[in-house]
């Protein structure tokens, strides 16, 4: 692409991965723990991990307010939508339900989605919240979308970079339908999507 400033932002079931390539290099750290309180000290891609994916669920503090992650899903019982028999409601529930993912298309076709278990669950949430069905669903994609975009300021400006001189590379099966409003949100000029996404990280390994 000719494109030497890259933020790359991957977003799967369970987490979100931001990083910076700048000048076509990536950038290194020696600063990273393998598990809360055992640090090592090599040098590694700065990659940041966040709580953020499709699988993220939504869920309501003693206080009464909305909060979406860091406990996930996973595929397994996986978003309500996922009929699996998950029953907390995830981003991809609230992304179905907003018309931001085709049913019809969900793994190619190949997956059958229960559209009317993610409406009667996502209705739930609504309820507790004193919002429709829609406030809900918006609500939980905002929450999504403003922690993954502290995640991209994060990595950038307190490394000095100007997110406007960036251009963003998103990938991860849950990644492409959040892109215009990241970019959007953290200042970025451009996303660039790659063509199968969900296979991204693979394909690079």
């Amino acid at each position: 692409s000719g494109i030497e400033n890259l933020v790359t932002l991957d977003m799967g079931g369970t987490s979100t991965d931001v990083a910076v390539i700048k000048d076509g290099e990536e950038e290194f750290t020696t600063n990273f723990e393998i598990e809360w309180g055992i640090p090592i000290q090599v040098p590694m891609i700065d990659i940041r991990t966040i709580g953020a994916g499709g699988g993220s669920i939504a869920w309501v503090d003693k206080g009464g307010m909305l909060n979406v992650g860091p406990k996930s899903a996973g595929a397994d019982p996986g978003p309500v939508c996922y009929g699996q028999g998950g029953t907390e409601v995830t981003v991809t529930d609230a992304n179905l339900i907003l018309g931001r993912l085709n049913a019809e298309n969900f793994l190619g076709g190949s997956m059958e989605i229960d559209y009317d278990a993610a409406y009667e669950a996502m209705s739930k949430l609504g309820e507790k919240l004193g919002m429709t069905l829609e406030e809900a669903a918006i609500s939980v994609i905002q929450i999504a979308n403003n922690n993954m975009a502290d995640a991209l300021r994060m990595v950038l400006i307190e490394q000095g970079h100007d997110p406007r001189d960036f251009a963003m590379l998103i990938f991860g099966g849950a990644g492409p339908v959040h892109a215009s409003d990241l970019i959007d949100s953290a200042d970025i000029k451009k996303a660039i999507i790659p063509k199968f996404p969900g296979q991204f990280s693979a394909v690079g390994f």
